[in-house]
């Protein structure tokens, strides 16, 4: 039982550590990874499974990191009562869910870290000055075309 989980974290923390560029680039690596290699699914479960990833709101990552998680957790043989089922499952979710946003977490944690050194200096200084004027107009553009809209 306790193997399921740990396999659910370290694929999903391998899959986050190692792709760059968002959820969406992360699909077809969780798609060999889930499917092809370790087949928790068939590839008719991961479409559906991918189907309500994507409708569901939130990160697709994490989305498919939860919907996985229950699938695997779901999907084994292991007896267990009611209740134990149900820890397993959020055991499950909970594993693939923090191995996906684990690599993120630590990433940002870091760059936050060492960016605070860059902070005194003049050159970073006057860029992240001129940033925040062009922040503040993508967010009022955003506003102002959704009103339009609305």
């Amino acid at each position: 039982m306790t193997k399921i989980i740990w396999q659910l974290f370290l694929t999903y923390l391998r899959i986050g550590t190692f792709t760059i560029g968002g959820g969406y680039v992360m699909l077809a690596y969780v798609q060999r990874e889930i499917v092809d290699k370790r087949h928790w699914m068939e590839d008719k479960e991961f479409m559906n499974m991918l189907a309500l990833a994507q409708a569901a709101p939130g990160l697709i990552a994490v989305n498919t990191a939860i919907f996985v998680g229950w699938g695997v957790a779901h999907s084994t043989t292991i007896e267990l009562s009611r209740r134990w089922r149900w820890l397993f499952t959020a055991a499950c979710i909970g594993a693939a869910v923090l191995g996906a946003a684990l690599p993120s977490i630590v990433i940002i944690l870091l760059i936050a870290i060492y960016l605070s050194g860059f902070k005194t200096i003049p050159t970073i200084e006057a860029v992240f000055k001129g940033i925040r004027p062009a922040v503040v107009a993508i967010i009022a553009g955003t506003v102002v075309h959704l009103a339009r809209k609305v």
